[in-house]
């Protein structure tokens, strides 16, 4: 619902009252120098000329403060005599029967029509409230091609809009919805009939204000809804990702660390028929491989989902999993109470992610893991790194806030004195 301007062509009615107001002006400053100039001349034909020139600064007095109330008058005169083809408030009948079937960014145009040619106004506008705080012009009509130069769409109070303008509240149920201004010609002013019309329209304009306002609060809705319903696929395109990229790593790993050495180690059983005679001194060194590769293959396991953390929680698994690392780590998790399956393993395999892909250092990493008031805290801290850009790539973190996230648990990051902080603060509970 865009605030647009409609701009008719020129309005014969206001033309022709215009042209009404200024012949009776030019007719009355006329009459005034007739009788007192005019007058007081031939009154008085032996008066010096400093009497002459009170006469005329009394008539120019005279003609300025009557100005207005002549205009008045002929507005007056005018609408009464001359009123609109359908009058005007038989077109506010029209356009309360067919507000209903019509879109509220149509009527809202129409309105401000309605209520510039009912009043004979040059311009009128149509404010609604914003939810945020001030007004912003939803429509406004002019009688004139040109449109008002600078001036402003949005403005924080009614008391802020220009002060040529009649400023109509528009209510509903006690709350303020938006507000009508219309401007007369040349500042003129508005007859009490046109007022009252207006005050009528205002009156009238709740129930669509408030259909603009709600229609507004729906797309925003509708907005809302669609970005989360784009965030979520991107999410779960993420988790889909990184599934694949987990069985792609644990194929590669089995492929490296257990198939390839069981290949060889056939490779060379097999040769042996030949050389049966060295047997005796081949065997061990075979079963020492084979031994090694069963150890490897029970780490790739472990890595899949260690039984450490379903046996003996999470304290005994984050203990096995800094073994395998290669940056040294000290593990501060004493008394740590054991929690719900799921909990554990997130943050163990967010752990393990990133520890794994860790840059090596000289200085030791530091995890301190908590349970205070229902809720689990991990602090990993790297004395040596200032950002997170510098430890994790980006698919690592996104694919460890998803996790968190999904047990309405938050993973912040902050550069302190001592070094790079990484916090994961997750419930300790199932969350429902």
């Amino acid at each position: 619902m865009s605030g647009g301007t409609t701009r008719p062509g020129p309005d014969r009615r206001s033309a022709a009252l215009r042209l009404a107001e200024w012949t009776a002006v030019a007719v009355f400053v006329i009459a005034v120098y007739e009788v007192i100039v005019a007058g007081g001349v031939a009154l008085w034909p032996d008066a010096d000329d400093a009497w002459i020139l009170a006469l005329w600064v009394a008539a120019a007095v005279i003609s300025a403060s009557g100005m207005t109330a002549v205009r008045g008058a002929v507005r007056s005169v005018f609408v009464r005599f001359r009123p609109s083809a359908a009058g005007p408030y038989t077109t506010l009948v029209s356009f309360a029967a067919g507000a209903s079937a019509e879109p509220v960014e149509q009527m809202l145009p129409r309105l401000a029509e309605l209520l510039a040619r009912g009043t004979g106004a040059r311009r009128a506008e149509v404010w609604l409230a914003d939810r945020g705080g001030g007004f912003r012009r939803a429509s406004s009509w002019q009688s004139t091609q040109t449109a008002g130069a600078g001036e402003t769409d949005r403005v924080a109070d009614l008391a802020a809009l220009p002060q040529d303008r009649e400023v109509l509240p528009v209510t509903d149920a006690g709350e303020l919805l938006g507000a009508l201004t219309v401007a007369g010609f040349d500042d003129g002013p508005f007859t009490p009939r046109d007022l009252l019309l207006a005050s009528n329209v205002a009156n009238a304009a709740g129930l669509l204000l408030r259909t603009a306002d709600l229609e507004a609060r729906l797309i925003d809705r509708v907005r809302a809804e669609s970005e989360q319903a784009e965030i979520l696929r991107a999410s779960r395109r993420r988790v889909v990702a990184a599934r694949d990229a987990a069985r792609e790593q644990i194929g590669r790993q089995i492929r490296s660390e257990v198939c390839d050495p069981l290949e060889t180690l056939i490779g060379r059983m097999a040769g042996l028929h030949e050389e049966i005679a060295g047997m005796r001194d081949e065997l061990p060194s075979m079963i020492a491989e084979a031994e090694t590769v069963i150890t490897r293959f029970r780490r790739v396991v472990r890595g899949v989902y260690p039984s450490v953390l379903a046996d003996h929680g999470l304290q005994a698994a984050l203990g096995n999993l800094l073994e395998t690392v290669e940056r040294p780590t000290a593990l501060d998790a004493e008394d740590l109470p054991r929690c719900p399956a799921r909990i554990e393993a997130c943050v163990y395999f967010c752990l393990a992610t990133m520890v794994r892909g860790w840059p090596d250092g000289d200085e030791r990493l530091r995890i301190a893991v908590t349970a205070v008031q229902d809720r689990l805290r991990v602090t990993l801290t790297d004395p040596q790194a200032s950002d997170m850009a510098d430890v994790a790539t980006t698919a690592v973190l996104e694919a460890a806030g998803d996790r968190i996230a999904a047990l309405d648990g938050t993973l912040t990051a902050t550069t302190e004195s001592d070094g790079l902080h990484l916090v994961i603060d997750v419930p300790a509970t199932e969350p429902e």
